[in-house]
């Protein structure tokens, strides 16, 4: 790059400047040339040295004040911290308590919902076995019912006594098979054993189909050699059989009768 050094008509006469840090400002890209040129070409070479050397004196002096303020700040910051490191030693004393205080919460916690579960499913187990007490009572009961009006006005034969008890009997018995279905279908569910229901009721109750059975033969027989006194009881005995799903055995005990 070339540069004219001699002053244009209209400069002003031309005079030595120091080098100020002002004259750095504001400056994007600094291009040396064209500084010393436009500012400072009439500068000795000395006095820009000594400029220079003045400003860098400076510059270092503002550094290490700047680093020692700084380093001041940060001794106290750390003195600061220091005397909270007692404060946040306790806390964290404090916090792993907690922490292990809540741990076995959770395990007392824990155990307790085990227990609660256990309980109710106990209590579950109790009411099913309730229940099925009362079933296996009440089925005994029916049983003991049928067995007392299967025998009972034997020798009662009118057509409306007969019509009554063989209603009477086919609604206890449909009522006994029920609850008989019932209760077995609980113990196929369920492990647990009931020595009066296996011993005592199940035997009545096969007992009574059989009774039954027999009972309905002989009913229908007697109506049938008086078919026109006992018409609707025959009509009655047959709609029995039906619902009994024993249509057939009807069929075959009047073969047998005639």
């Amino acid at each position: 790059m070339d540069f004219d050094d001699r002053p244009g008509p209209e400069e002003p006469f031309p005079y030595p400047l120091n080098i100020t840090r002002e004259d750095f400002a504001d400056v994007a890209l600094f291009d040396p040339d064209e500084f010393l040129f436009k500012n400072h070409r009439y500068t000795s070479l000395d006095s820009l040295i000594a400029d220079l050397r003045s400003l860098s004196k400076s510059l270092n002096q503002d550094l290490l004040d700047l680093v020692n303020n700084e380093y001041t700040n940060f001794i106290e910051l750390g003195q600061s911290i220091g005397s909270c490191l007692e404060l946040i030693d306790n806390l964290s004393v404090e916090v792993c308590k907690f922490k292990a205080s809540l741990g076995q919460t959770f395990v007392d916690f824990s155990e307790s919902s085990a227990t609660a579960k256990a309980i109710l499913q106990h209590k579950r187990s109790l009411n099913l076995l309730k229940n099925k007490i009362k079933v296996i009572l009440l089925l005994h009961e029916q049983c003991i019912s049928f067995e007392t009006l299967l025998a009972l006005d034997v020798a009662d034969l009118s057509p409306g006594r007969l019509d009554m008890k063989l209603h009477t009997l086919t609604t206890l018995h449909l009522s006994i098979g029920k609850m008989y279905a019932l209760i077995i279908e609980s113990n196929l569910a369920n492990t647990e054993t009931c020595q009066f229901f296996d011993n005592v009721v199940k035997t009545k109750v096969l007992t009574l189909k059989f009774e039954f059975k027999l009972y309905l033969d002989e009913l229908l027989v007697m109506a049938r050699s008086r078919s026109q006194e006992y018409r609707n009881l025959i009509l009655s005995i047959l709609q029995t059989y039906r619902i009994l799903g024993m249509s057939s055995e009807a069929v075959q005990t009047l073969r047998n009768k005639v």
